[in-house]
């Protein structure tokens, strides 16, 4: 018994350890797969489905008719057993019943106007589902853009730290034999803590970057990933007006408040309707309580609209109306500023990049290890070794960074228009 529960214990563990080793694999991934695996995974997406479905639900509960109202009394008294009643033995055992239906009937196309405002409900709660899709999207491609250039910033940064490090090593040799003074070698330490310091921010970032992917793709929380993308700066803009059109079309932020003027409209028709009183058509049967036995009557009942015509309520949704076309103005108006804005701004980065193309970058390496090699044989001082090094590599990073930029600057455009129209 106890060797079955040691080979049971052994098998899960092994299990698990394959399973912890699988989640803590560095995947490799591209934008179009993190999008496949966002859109069928993440767990925001997957709940805010339920309020469309709520919504579509509450559609349905629009169109029922009231239900008919019963009402029945039985008399728990035989008034013709009475003493001081007639004891006509025809009558003995008569009791009193009635029996009444009452079905209220919605005047003025009321429920009509309820569909047509739950329609537009169902409008809204789909346009907050685009709103929370193009959001997160917006924030994965962010994460793994700049996920992507960190890991290219580090991986310069880490084939440097290993040269520099050889480096750092020899001169310390030296300064002991006193062939190179203690100064000279603080300054290569100090190059040395500059480049860890670099690498340690770079990785921390990147942590917080992972943490955020893995939460929007719902990985495990121990997955690490290396980013696959083209990185590709001649990207054809089309004149600004395109995407202002297409924003008025796509943006959720825009169509939210172009429905709720429609909602506005709506309940603004409703309230009217409103003003309109409800009938009620009634059918009662009375045994032996009315002037003959087995009476039959049908009424109808309405209220009269002497006091409350919905005054109130009706003022108040046109003044909603007038809010929610001003509302959409001014959302049509932040929208095409910040398109300006960023368009602007993608058109800058843009032609930053066009002056400096990958022959520049490569160059820009070539001379680090040029630099390196040359003070290693004493050509340079370490005076120009320092200024030159850190001058190419921070040259290298800044180009790195206006790129992640540039690509920022894109995603913000898809963002704003509502559609990722720019690729």
């Amino acid at each position: 018994m106890k060797i079955k529960i040691t080979i049971c214990f052994l098998f899960i563990l092994i299990l698990s350890n394959s399973y912890l080793a699988r989640s803590a694999d560095t995947l490799k991934i591209n934008f179009y797969i993190a999008d496949s695996i966002f859109l069928a995974n993440n767990l925001s997406l997957l709940s805010a489905k339920y309020n469309i479905s709520t919504a579509e639900a509450l559609k349905i509960q629009a169109k029922v008719y009231p239900n008919p109202k019963l009402y029945l009394e039985q008399s728990l008294i035989n008034k013709y057993t009475r003493t001081d009643y007639n004891t006509d033995p025809t009558r003995t055992g008569t009791t009193e019943n009635i029996v009444q239906v009452n079905q209220l009937i919605q005047l003025a196309g009321k429920r009509n106007k309820q569909i047509r405002l739950a329609d537009i409900n169902v409008k809204l709660t789909e346009t907050d589902f685009e709103n929370l899709l193009r959001t997160l999207r917006f924030q994965l491609h962010n994460d793994l853009s700049q996920l992507y250039y960190n890991q290219l910033s580090l991986k310069l940064l880490d084939e440097e730290n290993k040269s520099i490090d050889i480096l750092s090593d020899n001169i310390e040799e030296q300064v002991k034999k006193g062939f190179i003074s203690m100064s000279e070698g603080i300054r290569i330490k100090s190059l040395l803590l500059e480049i860890d310091k670099q690498r340690i921010d770079f990785a921390n970032t990147n942590l917080d970057i992972i943490a955020e992917i893995n939460t929007i793709l719902n990985y495990a929380p121990n997955t690490f990933m290396n980013v696959e993308m083209k990185s590709n700066s001649n990207i054809n803009l089309l004149p600004i007006n395109t995407y202002l059109d297409s924003a008025n079309a796509y943006n959720p932020d825009v169509k939210k408040l172009n429905y709720l003027i429609d909602a506005a409209k709506a309940q603004y028709n409703l309230n009217k309707a409103m003003a309109v009183p409800n009938a009620n058509l009634q059918l009662t049967y009375d045994k032996t309580g009315s002037y003959i036995r087995n009476y039959y009557g049908f009424g109808v009942g309405i209220d009269l609209p002497a006091f409350n015509r919905n005054q109130g309520n009706i003022k108040a949704s046109g003044f909603q109306v007038s809010q929610s076309e001003n509302d959409f103005k001014l959302q049509q108006q932040t929208v095409s500023s910040l398109i300006y804005s960023v368009y602007q701004r993608s058109i800058n980065n843009q032609t930053i990049l066009k002056s400096y193309n990958n022959i520049y970058e490569t160059q820009l390496l070539q001379m680090m290890d040029n630099v390196l090699e040359s003070y290693q044989k004493r050509i340079i001082t370490i005076v120009d070794f320092t200024n030159y090094y850190e001058s190419y590599k921070q040259s290298y990073l800044t180009l790195l960074q206006i790129k992640s930029s540039l690509f920022s600057n894109i995603e913000q455009l898809n963002f704003l228009i509502g559609k990722p129209i720019i690729k």
